[in-house]
C-alpha cells in the first residue's frame, strides 16, 4: 500500500489498488439519527407513498408527475398475491424511480395487520431472482422489510426476536441496503421501534436500519393526537437511530373524510425542525388522503384542499419546498455511470477526520480542492498516473485547523484520463 505524507497540506493519500474497500458499504448507510448517500451526503427521506402495483405498475405515470414535486423518495406500494408482480417488474420500477431521480422505498404489503407473514415477506427478498435485482439496485435502494405488520402492540421480547431474525437473514442473502422496519399495531406504535431500534440496530452486522412510524387515529386509538406527535418526535430525537414518519394523512385511516382531522400541519413543522423525514399518504387515489385527483394523478390536480397542495408545495414544511436530492440523483444515475470517477464521502457531518473514497475507472491525474465558503483555497492535492482502483485520501484536522472552518466546506475534485478530463464539486459539513 502506497502511503504520501504532502507536506504542507498534511492529506494522506492510500492506494488500495482494489474497487473495493474492506468493510464499505455498497449504497446509503445510516449512522445515529441520520441517513446517508453513497457519497455521503445527508439524506432526509421527504417524499410520497404510491400504490402504484394495481394499476401502474412500473411508474411510468405517477413517477414523472412526483418528480415535479422535488421528492428525493418514493414509498412503493407492493403486493405479491395480486397482481402477482415478477422480478421482471421489481427491476423496472426500481430502475424508473431511480431515473426519475428518486429514491425508491420498495415495500411489501402482504403482512399488514398480520405479524405471521413477516416469514413471507422476509422470504420474498431473500429470494434469489430478487436478490439479483436488489444489489443492481442497491447503490440507490431501501427495502422496507413489510407494511404495518400485526395488529397489536407486540412484547418487546418477540419484536427484537422476530426482526433480529428478519434482518440477518437479508444480510445472509446478499441484502446490503438500509432496511426500514415499521412499527407494530397497524404501524401506528411509535414505541416499538423507538424502544427497540437500538438494540436492533447492534444485531445488524451493518448496523444500517431506519425505523417507521404511521401517524393515524387520533380518534379511535389515540395515536395521532397532537400531544403524541410532540411526544413521539421529542423521544425519537433522543434516540440514536433513523427514524421517519412513513405515512400520515389529514384525518383518520378510513374513507369517510368527515372523520377526525390529524394535526398534520404541526406534524410537518415538529418533524421538519428536528431533522426527521415525512412521507404524506397518498400520491393518488380515490380517498379523503389522496394528493392529487385520482383520474389523472397530474401535478397541479390537487385534491382533498387544502391537504394536497399544502403537503406537497405550499406549505413552507411542503416536500417541493423542503426536499433535498442527495447529489447522484439530483444529477441523474446515468450521469454518475458515465463519468470516469466515483467518490464516497464519510463521514459526513464530521468532526475529526474526512475520507474521500475516489474509484478510477482508468490511469488518471487526479487533484483535490478544499475551499471555505468564501471561495478561498484552504487545501489542494495533485497526483499523477493513479491506478485504476480504489484510492483513499484522509483529510486531517490539522489541515482545516483547531477551530476554524466549522459549518459548510467546499470541495472539487478534477480527473484526467485518456478518454478526458471530467470535475465534480460538493460539501461537506464540520461540527
Amino acid at each position: 500500500m502506497k502511503k504520501l505524507i504532502l507536506i504542507p497540506l498534511l492529506l494522506i493519500i492510500l492506494s488500495t489498488g482494489t474497487n473495493h474497500l474492506s468493510g464499505q458499504l455498497p449504497g446509503m448507510y445510516t449512522r445515529d439519527r441520520y441517513l446517508f448517500s453513497a457519497t455521503g451526503d445527508t439524506v432526509i427521506l421527504k417524499g410520497f407513498n404510491a400504490m402504484i402495483v394495481y394499476w401502474d405498475i412500473h411508474g411510468d405515470v405517477n413517477f414523472p408527475e412526483i418528480e415535479k414535486t422535488g421528492a428525493n423518495c418514493v414509498r412503493i406500494f407492493w403486493k405479491l398475491d395480486f397482481p402477482a408482480p415478477q422480478p421482471s417488474d421489481l427491476d423496472k420500477v426500481l430502475d424508473n424511480c431511480i431515473k426519475h431521480h428518486m429514491i425508491p422505498v420498495i415495500c411489501l404489503w402482504d403482512a399488514t395487520g398480520d405479524w405471521s407473514r413477516i416469514q413471507f415477506c422476509v422470504d420474498y427478498w431473500c429470494s434469489p431472482a430478487i436478490v439479483t435485482v436488489l444489489k443492481k439496485y442497491e447503490r440507490h435502494l431501501i427495502v422496507n422489510i413489510a407494511n404495518e405488520p400485526g395488529n397489536s402492540v407486540m412484547e418487546a421480547s418477540v419484536f427484537r426476536n422476530t426482526y433480529s431474525s428478519a434482518v440477518q437473514q437479508m444480510r445472509n442473502a446478499g441484502i446490503r441496503t438500509p432496511i426500514m422496519i415499521d412499527a407494530d399495531s397497524w404501524g401506528r406504535n411509535a414505541d416499538s421501534v423507538l424502544d427497540n431500534g437500538e438494540y436492533l440496530l447492534e444485531q445488524d452486522p451493518d448496523h444500517n436500519l431506519i425505523f417507521s412510524w404511521h401517524l393515524w387515529d387520533p380518534k379511535n386509538w389515540g395515536w395521532g393526537t397532537l400531544a403524541e406527535i410532540e411526544r413521539i418526535i421529542t423521544k425519537a430525537v433522543s434516540k440514536k437511530i433513523c427514524f421517519v414518519v412513513g405515512e400520515f394523512g389529514p384525518c383518520e385511516q378510513c374513507d369517510n373524510c368527515g372523520n377526525t382531522q390529524i394535526n398534520w400541519e404541526y406534524l410537518l413543522e415538529k418533524a421538519y425542525i428536528n431533522n426527521i423525514g415525512y412521507l404524506p399518504w397518498v400520491w393518488k387515489w380515490s380517498d379523503c388522503h389522496s394528493i392529487v385527483n385520482n383520474n389523472t394523478g397530474a401535478y397541479g390536480s390537487w385534491a382533498n384542499p387544502p391537504w394536497g397542495e399544502m403537503v406537497a408545495v405550499s406549505s413552507p414544511y411542503s416536500i417541493k419546498k423542503t426536499a433535498k436530492r442527495p447529489s447522484e440523483l439530483a444529477a441523474g444515475i446515468n450521469d454518475i455511470q458515465n463519468e470516469e470517477f466515483i467518490i464516497t464521502v464519510r463521514p459526513n457531518p464530521f468532526s475529526a477526520e474526512v475520507e474521500f473514497n475516489i474509484t478510477l475507472k482508468d490511469l488518471t491525474d487526479l487533484k483535490l480542492s478544499i475551499y471555505d465558503l468564501t471561495g478561498k483555497r484552504i487545501s489542494e492535492i495533485k497526483e499523477k498516473g493513479l491506478l485504476p482502483g480504489t484510492h483513499l485520501v484522509v483529510i486531517s484536522p490539522q489541515v482545516l485547523g483547531t477551530n476554524k472552518l466549522a459549518g459548510i466546506i467546499l470541495y472539487r475534485i478534477e480527473v484526467k484520463t485518456i478518454s478526458g478530463s471530467y470535475a465534480s464539486t460538493g460539501k461537506i459539513v464540520r461540527i
